[in-house]
């Protein structure tokens, strides 16, 4: 996977390894038969699931992906994949991230990298994607698309 990504990166006029990456998560529900290991999470702990936990590079490929139990919060799944995603991408300087990510500082800092908040304007009313935050929601998207993918068996 990650020479196939190398590949579609230089064939893009990019450098062979990505510089940035943007993290975010997404609670998805278990299977709706038999038991499930995992705990309930989310908003207002209702759904019972897991939680999906990507690093996504600037041109929308994957560079990791940690699932667990849907109960910890955003920054704890956060570390553990930026403890285990980051050693092998030495070029990465900055993580990009939304406000929920606020506690990935020292994280990322002892992998040399700096996490960038990205927040809607103030003032601002509605919805509007972030940019460049909207490739990882067009990750989930995808992953939404295939009926197996939707759920977490």
């Amino acid at each position: 996977m990650d020479r196939l990504a190398r590949k579609i990166r230089t064939a893009h006029g990019r450098k062979p390894t990505p510089s940035m990456v943007m993290i975010d998560a997404q609670t998805v529900k278990g299977g709706r038969a038999g038991p499930t290991f995992h705990e309930a999470g989310g908003r207002g702990w209702r759904t019972i699931g897991a939680k999906r936990t990507v690093l996504i590079e600037i041109m929308g490929l994957p560079v990791g992906a940690h699932v667990e139990s849907a109960k910890p919060h955003d920054v704890s799944s956060g570390r553990r994949l930026i403890h285990s995603a980051l050693p092998a991408l030495a070029t990465v300087t900055d993580v990009l991230a939304d406000r929920g990510y606020r506690g990935l500082t020292k994280a990322a800092g002892m992998h040399h990298a700096r996490v960038q908040i990205k927040a809607p304007a103030p003032g601002q009313s509605g919805f509007k994607p972030i940019a460049p935050l909207y490739k990882v929601e067009h990750a989930f998207a995808q992953l939404g698309r295939w009926r197996r993918l939707s759920r977490c068996f």
